[in-house]
């Protein structure tokens, strides 16, 4: 019931600062904007949609078209805006202020880090589910296939943001600015966990014209697997949207437990520092 009370406040405090009306108001302008897209003729993928002659055809277009939605640039775009617009929560709370007024109150630290991490997840969940809902009934409605499939993205988007953002309230607490923290995560998110994602692909592939030495080579990997994997997450997010089946768990485990990891230090280092 506490938690609960604490994640209700999260939200009062977020439309106060219209940082609710910020967001749906940004995903109204993308959702006009799909709305035109896929009302012009000139679009191709809509055109293959449109000129298939079997349901067999229509339905491998538009799970095509639904994975170019939730590709690597979309799942940055809309990943990227709602870290940088929660990058202020915890050092805005850690304000002479704020943070004496809550530290006042009948709830134990780790209950305050839970439930900001909880408040923000689910504010990025009910964002996305407004936008990558609203393009699934879009698209579905054009096309008349209805592919349940796409709403998983919804959870897979929101699954990459909360691991990216237990690593966001950590920088915050550590370093009580919003500008560094934006600036420490979008450098984590890109480009360095999508450059280690091309370099682990790299080292997977059969066909090699760069040569790593073998303690490059030892780096490049060690890095890979202790770091989220949002990019991994994002191919695991279009596998489960053209109904393909996902053979490699890894990215998923591996980027849970860093997670994991992440709110463990966040409870940790809030519970000993002396505010």
């Amino acid at each position: 019931m506490v938690l609960y009370a604490f994640i209700k406040g999260v939200f009062r405090e977020a439309l106060a600062k219209r940082i609710l009306i910020t967001i749906f108001g940004f995903f109204s302008v993308l959702i006009v904007l799909f709305v035109f897209a896929i009302t012009n003729s000139t679009v191709e993928g809509l055109q293959l949609m449109l000129e298939s002659g079997s349901a067999g055809g229509l339905k491998e277009a538009v799970l095509t078209f639904e994975s170019y939605i939730v590709s690597g640039i979309p799942m940055f775009m809309l990943v990227a805006s709602m870290l940088i617009i929660t990058s202020s929560f915890i050092p805005d709370m850690l304000k002479k202020g704020h943070i004496d007024l809550l530290l006042s109150k009948p709830i134990s630290r780790t209950k305050i880090v839970i439930g900001h991490f909880l408040a923000g997840t689910l504010l990025v969940l009910v964002s996305f589910t407004f936008l990558l809902g609203s393009i699934w009934i879009l698209v579905s409605a054009k096309t008349g296939y209805w592919n349940v499939s796409f709403l998983y993205s919804i959870l897979w988007f929101t699954a990459i943001f909360s691991i990216l953002y237990s690593a966001v309230m950590l920088i915050g607490f550590l370093s009580r600015s919003t500008i560094l923290t934006i600036m420490i995560n979008m450098l984590l998110f890109f480009p360095t966990t999508f450059l280690l994602y091309l370099a682990n692909t790299y080292f997977q592939s059969d066909q090699k014209g760069i040569v790593f030495g073998p303690v490059a080579e030892a780096l490049l990997k060690f890095f890979y697997n202790i770091l989220p994997k949002a990019w991994d997450l994002q191919d695991v997010c279009a596998q489960y949207v053209t109904q393909t089946p996902v053979t490699n768990t890894m990215p998923i485990i591996s980027s849970v437990l860093f997670m994991c990891v992440m709110l463990s230090l966040n409870i940790w280092y809030f519970n000993k520092k002396d505010y």
